[in-house]
């Protein structure tokens, strides 16, 4: 297991609210029974891993296919459009819509990206991104493993939660499995009957698992489409988290039904 402090950018739109905290939310997590804790970008950096994945598989299809050389085609941004497109949606979905935000395909184009291109672009994503993890190993956010303990700590279980199909497996190559009462990942999904990406079932699967309901517990992710999931499915509780400090990054929380936005789970850690 690998933990660290990733360096922090410098933005021009730095949010600094005015007046609104996440500190109050540290008692109410100790009201509510059980805690549903995101795994994408709040247990594990696998965002910026993600992102780096699909940064060299995109370019390398808008270089091979000459695409890259129009004026109005940009290479992938890491940071916003992986924000944009990829974060808490399901990764066919994003890669389409990449893909027309282009101008590659949609109108005046042929069509929607066909099934055997968008397949074989997240198969490259796909070992990319493992060739990563296989190279320098998982980064995991040490505010995690501690928001986790003190919640332990009071008596109050806590779920891992994520929508991708490889959640489980990337805690069990950190070793952090033991470290949570219940795991929810993208294989539960076909088992559950949901669609691909954030999903309120998949939320709701976690309070099963840690026999409690909805109403009566905390969830905290990192993507708004996480927070619209927690929403639809009644929870009592629901935070959200900024590491990047952006403003309009804590907006769109806050606009998707986030009770409060922190920067860190450092600020959610119940002192008592």
């Amino acid at each position: 297991m690998t933990t660290y402090q990733r360096e922090r950018s410098t933005y021009a739109g730095t949010w600094e609210p005015a007046g609104v905290s996440a500190a109050p939310e540290r008692s109410r997590l100790l009201q509510c029974r059980a805690l549903l804790l995101g795994i994408d970008g709040l247990v594990t950096d696998t965002a910026r891993l993600h992102a780096g994945a699909w940064k060299r598989t995109l370019d390398a299809f808008l270089r091979d296919s000459g695409h890259v050389h129009r004026l109005s085609v940009r290479p992938f941004d890491p940071e916003t459009d992986f924000r944009r497109f990829f974060q808490g949606r399901a990764r066919l979905d994003g890669l389409r819509a990449f893909l027309i935000s282009r101008g590659i395909y949609g109108p005046g184009h042929p069509g929607s990206p066909p099934p055997d291109v968008l397949g074989a672009l997240a198969a490259d994503e796909d070992r990319f991104f493992e060739e990563q993890v296989c190279r320098h190993g998982l980064p995991v956010w040490p505010d995690s493993l501690q928001l986790v303990a003190a919640m332990q700590a009071h008596a109050l279980p806590v779920a891992a939660v994520s929508a991708s199909r490889h959640g489980r497996r990337l805690l069990e190559s950190a070793g952090l499995t033991s470290r949570f009462d219940a795991i929810v990942d993208g294989c539960d999904r076909a088992r559950l009957h949901v669609r691909a990406g954030p999903d309120p079932a998949l939320l709701v699967e976690g309070t099963r698992q840690l026999r409690t309901v909805p109403a009566h517990c905390a969830v905290v992710v990192a993507a708004p489409a996480w927070v619209t999931a927690a929403r639809r499915g009644g929870f009592g509780l629901t935070l959200g988290v900024d590491r990047e400090g952006r403003t309009g990054n804590a907006v769109e929380l806050y606009e998707h039904g986030a009770t409060a936005v922190a920067r860190s789970l450092a600020e959610l850690i119940p002192q008592t």
